[in-house]
């Protein structure tokens, strides 16, 4: 694979910025850094020769001023409505502010904060549970990222409501880092916002690990600017009996690419990888999911919807692997798109790689668009062709939407997904 050949230099010299300024982290975590960045030239930002951006162009990200360029920060963010309900976090760059009470047993920790409390937990898992080996975009976060946010539900703790995080200005937060770590019997929501203005390039990292019978119920809330590249990794490790569920919402953007996966290290453990994403004008989205089972008796479940219009194109990319030892693996996964101009356009591979033989597994994809027999029913009831429209529109995307269980979040995006496409002509 291609090395960097568009301003290598400024990303050398912005690392060894990084290695000045955390001159005192332990050495584990600069030796991580290092790899991360040894492996970051060696494979150089995906292009469209790279089999897995094949649809999805970054070269616009090499030279690396999207990310580094001194912008100015915006506005103060203003937590999003949704976020009333339970605790929120204000990512500033300089560390998480959190409004609200914590359940007893929880902890939200600086980087720093963690190293001096928490410095096994995180040599343990920071960094290693999302392997940057072959991932670019992933290794230019480890290497440059300077802060994060690292959740902490001790063993029974019980999240009643969920944990905002809100990423606003991009000046302060490019590069945010999350790591969640759910011990056993826990149970954690987590709810991730990027929203911003300009043009800039927001490169998240969020890490998950799982103890037995550990629940963490995670949502990304992806609203950037149109102007903005926005790239997300989120990586899970699942011990016995634990459940993940993700669902990844994505509205934002001029290009958008989200990596997530899973692996499933012991039996009995279930996880739900979910998303909606509604784009338009000329928005490309691009969602890669791996569900790696690597024991028997594990479930897995998966539902992507698209809704794209204009020019818009989307991307889906689907891997569920079955190893030898994963017996009585079920897993489904679907991806469903709907298209509302004839010039959307949508890409959709969902795969199996089985290598166990008394396994259920399924998949499939679809792309339509609306049915316009059921659109002339809706007017022949005197309901207008943007109001019928509309409203299949939202029908085609309600079941996902239902897979969100914080209330005022799922009625957030359903309000947004009406207002989206309201005022569109067909």
């Amino acid at each position: 694979m291609p090395a960097v050949s568009n301003r290598a230099d400024l990303y050398l010299e912005r690392f060894s910025n990084v290695l000045a300024r955390s001159a005192d982290e332990p050495t584990w975590l600069l030796e991580r850094r290092k790899r991360a960045m040894e492996r970051f030239l060696q494979l150089g930002v995906p292009t469209l020769r790279h089999e897995e951006y094949k649809y999805t162009d970054l070269s616009p990200l090499a030279d690396g001023q999207l990310l580094f360029a001194a912008q100015p920060g915006s506005a103060e963010t203003a937590l999003p409505a949704y976020a009333a309900a339970g605790s929120a976090g204000l990512e500033t760059g300089d560390g998480p502010q959190v409004f609200g009470s914590l359940p007893q047993g929880a902890r939200v920790l600086t980087l720093a904060e963690a190293l001096r409390s928490e410095p096994e937990l995180l040599q343990r898992h920071l960094a290693a549970i999302a392997n940057c080996e072959d991932h670019a975009i992933c290794a230019v976060n480890t290497a440059f990222f300077s802060n994060a946010v690292v959740i902490k539900a001790e063993r029974g703790t019980v999240f009643d409501e969920p944990l905002h995080l809100v990423f606003g200005d991009p000046a302060r937060a490019s590069l945010p880092r999350v790591l969640i770590v759910a011990e056993r019997n826990a149970s954690v929501q987590v709810v991730e916002t990027y929203a911003g203005s300009g043009a800039y390039w927001r490169n998240a990292v969020t890490e998950i690990y799982a103890e037995e019978n550990a629940r963490v119920d995670h949502y990304r809330a992806q609203v950037e600017s149109t102007d903005a590249f926005h790239t997300g990794r989120l990586q899970a490790s699942q011990q016995r009996d634990s459940y993940v569920s993700s669902f990844s919402i994505s509205f934002g953007a001029a290009v958008a690419r989200n990596d997530i996966g899973t692996r499933l290290n012991g039996t009995g453990c279930e996880c739900s990888l979910d998303g909606l994403y509604a784009v338009r004008g000329e928005q490309l989205v691009d969602h890669h999911t791996s569900i790696d089972h690597a024991m028997p008796h594990c479930n897995s479940h998966q539902l992507y919807k698209g809704v794209l219009d204009d020019r818009a194109r989307g991307v889906f990319n689907g891997k569920i692997f079955v190893r030898p030892d994963a017996q009585k693996t079920d897993a489904v996964q679907s991806n469903k798109n709907l298209l509302l101009s004839d010039q959307s356009e949508v890409n959709t591979k969902p795969q199996l790689e089985i290598d166990a033989n008394d396994v259920r597994c399924t998949h499939g994809a679809t792309i339509g668009q609306l049915d316009s027999l059921a659109a002339f029913y809706l007017q022949s009831r005197g309901i207008g062709a943007a109001r019928a429209r509309n409203l299949l529109t939202y029908a085609f995307a309600a079941d996902a939407l239902e897979r969100i269980k914080v209330t005022p979040l799922k009625e957030h995006f359903e309000s947004s997904l009406l207002d989206r496409f309201a005022s569109q002509e067909p």
